[in-house]
């Protein structure tokens, strides 16, 4: 059996998921113009998007396993066409626009959920020799999804004006109404039995499972602080056009992002015998991140600013797959739950970062936003040596 048109869909589900994490933000000064926003408020928005997607994956984790993929992954991609376009309607509807925001969001973000929940173990279960790698570059579409989000909206945006947002939304529904067909057709390989599993109880004893958990914690909310953001502050703080800010800002980070993850699959796949571990590139990518933070906070040069995006993308790019792909290796006979809980904790620090930016912003400015928030990743660098130092000893 052929499981091509399985990775084609996992793929495609990734820039579903692109969609669902990153429109929002894009639009966050359209929205906010038209309907009176404040930062808190549209930090509130993705907080909830990630919160939901949470729920999913905490409530749904183990029931996968024992009733198949296919039920859930059709239904999650069917939850962002509906949500998409309720979000789309908000300014014909007779209800409070934040009310309609917030329900359109809630929906799109279960799909959300799903999508995070099932795409990589769909992947995982599918056979191949290089998980590692398939993982990274599944992951990369997430990125290039970022980047034909960001530039494909913004340039509608810019020949059609803002208020046009909602006709935007509507088009990109056209992707998880497509991906839902394929993955109702494509075949997918079975889940783990439950009778073979490893006990979450005894995984959950392991200090490593800990520190990985806490990692992904950190990935999410050095990743999503940074995207979410970028586009916001390279218009209203660099005094950047917002085509030319989503372009400079969001679409350098997305592509370095995606470059980082599939670079890394290509080279894994081909043996390359200097290539560090994925762990140590973690390690380091992290600090590359935190060093990004700082410099975006403290730069009045817009090509700085440029090129701190891209040195963020790149030293965020593995820390998601990465942290699912060392918790297979050290867990390899977990369950669909242990997705659950890597997606949950990977959606907790989704959610908290930019939402801890937005307040901070309202107080202190997107500036200072940056500069307090460059401690998420450097938390990750702390955890990542303790991951090391954990390894070596076990």
């Amino acid at each position: 059996m052929s499981y091509k048109p399985t990775v084609r869909a996992c793929y495609l589900g990734t820039i579903c998921q692109a969609i669902i994490i990153n429109l929002t933000a894009i639009l966050f000064t359209a929205l906010g113009e038209q309907f009176n926003l404040s930062y808190t408020q549209l930090g509130a928005l993705v907080m909830v998007n990630f919160v939901a997607q949470v729920s999913v994956a905490i409530i749904f984790g183990s029931i996968v396993d024992r009733l198949g993929f296919r039920t859930f992954i059709v239904g999650g991609h069917i939850a962002a066409v509906v949500g998409l376009g309720w979000f789309a309607a908000t300014p014909w509807l007779p209800f409070p626009p934040y009310a309609m925001l917030m329900i359109g969001t809630l929906t799109f973000a279960i799909a959300g959920g799903f999508l995070e929940l099932l795409l990589s173990p769909i992947l995982n279960s599918i056979p191949t020799d290089e998980k590692s790698s398939a993982m990274s570059i599944m992951h990369a579409f997430f990125c290039f999804g970022h980047v034909g989000v960001a530039l494909g909206t913004t340039l509608f945006l810019f020949f059609f004006g803002r208020e046009a947002w909602p006709f935007v939304t509507l088009l990109w529904i056209i992707i998880p109404l497509g991906n839902a067909i394929f993955f109702a057709t494509c075949p997918l390989a079975p889940t783990i039995p439950v009778s073979r599993q490893s006990s979450a109880k005894d995984v959950f004893r392991k200090p490593l499972f800990i520190v990985l958990v806490l990692t992904i914690v950190f990935a999410g909310a050095s990743e999503l602080t940074f995207s979410q953001w970028t586009s916001t502050f390279m218009e209203e703080a660099m005094g950047l056009p917002k085509m030319l800010g989503d372009i400079a800002g969001v679409g350098v980070f997305a592509a370095m992002m995606g470059l980082g993850r599939i670079g890394y699959g290509i080279l894994k796949q081909r043996g390359i015998r200097w290539l560090p571990s994925q762990s140590r590139l973690m390690l380091m990518g992290s600090a590359l991140a935190a060093i990004s933070y700082v410099i975006v906070a403290t730069t009045h040069n817009p090509i700085l600013g440029l090129l701190a995006c891209a040195l963020c993308g790149l030293g965020v790019s593995l820390l998601w797959p990465g942290t699912l792909s060392l918790s297979v290796e050290a867990f390899p006979k977990a369950g669909t739950w242990m997705f659950a809980v890597m997606a949950a904790a990977g959606g907790i620090g989704a959610s908290a970062g930019p939402s801890v930016f937005g307040v901070i912003a309202d107080f202190g400015g997107l500036r200072m936003g940056f500069m307090l928030t460059a401690i998420i990743p450097l938390v990750s660098v702390v955890l990542l040596t303790t991951y090391h130092k954990l390894k070596t000893t076990t």
